[in-house]
C-alpha cells in the first residue's frame, strides 16, 4: 500500500484505480494505479517529487489524444493539469496558458481580445503542455513559431522558465520530449487581427478538419509524414485504407488516422501499426516514425491491483 498522506493539503484531487480509456480519444486503455488532477505549480511539484520518492512513473495525460494506453492499465501515477495550470491570460500581443489548457480554448480566448496566430492549431485536441513538448502544428503554423517562453517543472520540483528560442525544436519533436521536465505554462506572442478575420480562419481550419478525419474515435495521425512526403499518401498508396485488426480499423476517410470501431484494443492498434509500418517498408523502403506514443512500451505494464491509501 502506499501512503499518499504527505500530499494532504496541496491542490489536487487523487483516485486510485481510474479508467483511463474515457479520457482518451482513443477510448483505449486500463486503469492508473493512481490518478490526479492537479491546480497549482506547488501541487505539481509536490506530486512530481512524491512520485519520484515512491518510484512511480509520473505520466502527464493532456487531452489523451496522441497515446496508447495499455489495456492492463498502467503501474504509474498519471496526471492532469487543472484550475490555475488550465487557465489562459492575456496581456496583449502575450497570451499565457496553462500547460492543461486545450488549443481550442487557447484559441477563443486569443479571439475575444483580437489576436490571431493560433487559429490552425484549433482543432487539434490537445493541451497545451503536450502541444509544445511535441511542437504541434496544423495548417501552416506550429506552436513554437509563437512560443515566447515555457515554464518548466522538474521530477524534484524545481521550476524555471525557459525561453522558446533555448529549446531545440523540429517537426513533430522539441527537446523535451527527450526529457521528464513538466509543461506548466507556456508563453505565445500572437498579432493584432480583427475579429470576422479571425473568425473566418476558425471555420476554415474547423471544415478542413471535418472533411479530413474520420468522426469515430481515433488519435489523430499516427505516424509522422516522411521527409518530403506525406504518411497519409503512401499508406493509401499501399491500398490500407479499410484495413483491420480487432476492433481498430485504418480509416476510409485518411489512412494515416486507426478508428476504434467500438473494442478495440491496444494490442489490436500495435498489431495494424505494425501491418502498416511493414507494407510501406516493403513498397517504399520507407521507414514510418509513429508520432502516437504507445505508454505501455516506455511505462511498466501493471501486474496487477495494488492498493493505495489515499490522505484523510
Amino acid at each position: 500500500m502506499i501512503d499518499t498522506s504527505s500530499l494532504s493539503g496541496l491542490r489536487m484531487r487523487l483516485r486510485p484505480e481510474e479508467p483511463l480509456a474515457p479520457r482518451t480519444t482513443w477510448r483505449i486503455g486500463g486503469p492508473a494505479r493512481l490518478f490526479a488532477e492537479v491546480e497549482d505549480v506547488p501541487a505539481l511539484g509536490g506530486l512530481l517529487r512524491w512520485a519520484a520518492a515512491a518510484r512511480l512513473p509520473a505520466i502527464p495525460l493532456g487531452k489523451g489524444s496522441n497515446v496508447l494506453v495499455p489495456d492492463e492499465g498502467l503501474d504509474a501515477v498519471v496526471f492532469v493539469l487543472a484550475g490555475e495550470l488550465a487557465a489562459v491570460s492575456i496581456e496583449a500581443p502575450l497570451v499565457k496558458a496553462g500547460g492543461g489548457a486545450s488549443l481550442m480554448s487557447l484559441a477563443v480566448a486569443a479571439r475575444n481580445t483580437g489576436l490571431s496566430g493560433t487559429e490552425g492549431l484549433s482543432g487539434i485536441p490537445s493541451s497545451v503542455g503536450g502541444a509544445v513538448r511535441i511542437n504541434a502544428g496544423a495548417y501552416g503554423t506550429e506552436i513554437f513559431d509563437l512560443l515566447e517562453e515555457v515554464t518548466l517543472v522538474s521530477r524534484v520540483g524545481e521550476v524555471r522558465v525557459v525561453p522558446a528560442g533555448t529549446i531545440p525544436h523540429g517537426y513533430r519533436w522539441s527537446a523535451l520530449c527527450e526529457g521528464d521536465d513538466v509543461v506548466a505554462s507556456a508563453t505565445l506572442r500572437l498579432r493584432p487581427a480583427g475579429r470576422d478575420e479571425i473568425d473566418a480562419r476558425l471555420a476554415e481550419v474547423r471544415e478542413k478538419r471535418k472533411r479530413a478525419l474520420p468522426t469515430g474515435p481515433n488519435a489523430g495521425s499516427v505516424f509522422k509524414n516522411p521527409p518530403g512526403d506525406h504518411a497519409g499518401r503512401v499508406l493509401e498508396a499501399c491500398g490500407l485504407k479499410g484495413l483491420g485488426v480487432g476492433g481498430a480499423e485504418v480509416s476510409e476517410r485518411h489512412a494515416n488516422v486507426i478508428v476504434n470501431r467500438g473494442s478495440a484494443t491496444a494490442d489490436d492498434v500495435r498489431e495494424l501499426m505494425a501491418r502498416m509500418r511493414e507494407a510501406v517498408r516493403a513498397r517504399f523502403g520507407v521507414d514510418l516514425v509513429p508520432e502516437v506514443e504507445d505508454l505501455g512500451r516506455t511505462v511498466t505494464n501493471r501486474p496487477g491491483p495494488r492498493s493505495v491509501e489515499s490522505p484523510r
